[in-house]
């Protein structure tokens, strides 16, 4: 029977370790439209979270923003296998919550054709009841659209989402679900912490007793 508590995860960063990829798909734009522009270690981090179009308006002209986007997706798309990597205790995690029949989703601000990628290359897909991606909402985290419309897919009232960004704590808090934050981000879990969470894990298999208890 299914539980009526969904699980919805964010993607990169919390279910899938991006950042090297990340970096390298940043550096192949910046190497050709910003020539002799040296990201720092801090403006690398700022990259994680914030959709492609906030990040490149920040430095580029809005008239070649889609150029840059489809650049840089390009070169993303292939380097999946040479960059990513799943964090630890994630497939059991996502296993055992499939095998309790809790309903399964995700929710990201990358195209829902990316996080297919990403997670394909784990075999993480058929875990999952839903995915939806920018392309499925107006409005991307914070806003709780993207949480809303999965709970509503999924015939669900009550969900938890996990992730690693404020942007996610805070699209958690208002959709008016538990949140839990991951503290594996580079960025770091002070301000994550800031906004008090329901919980924080060092890994995900720690999440399973908190969702039993719900």
């Amino acid at each position: 029977m299914k539980k009526d508590l969904a699980v919805i995860f964010d993607l990169d960063g919390t279910l899938l370790n991006t950042d090297l990829l990340i970096k390298k798909s940043f550096d192949h734009v910046f190497e050709k439209y910003k020539q002799g522009y040296q990201l720092t270690h801090e403006e690398h981090l700022s990259f994680l979270g914030p959709t492609l179009k906030d990040t490149f308006e920040r430095y580029f002209p809005s008239s070649i923003v889609e150029e840059l986007i489809e650049y840089y997706r390009e070169f993303n798309h292939v380097h999946h296998e040479d960059y990513v990597t799943i964090y630890p205790k994630v497939k059991d995690t996502l296993k055992y919550l499939k095998s309790q029949n809790y309903p399964l989703g995700v929710v990201t601000t990358k195209f829902s054709e990316a996080a297919y990628i990403g997670l394909d290359l784990f075999d993480l897909r058929d875990y999952f009841d839903i995915v939806l991606g920018m392309d499925h909402v107006q409005n991307v985290k914070p806003d709780p659209e993207g949480i809303l419309k999965a709970m509503d897919e999924m015939e669900c009232k009550k969900a938890v989402y996990i992730g690693d960004n404020t942007s996610d704590i805070l699209a958690g808090k208002n959709a008016g679900v538990y949140t839990i934050g991951v503290k594996w981000t580079p960025k770091g879990t002070q301000d994550i912490e800031k906004l008090q969470p329901d919980l924080m894990i060092d890994q995900m298999d720690e999440i399973i007793d908190f969702i039993e208890r719900k």
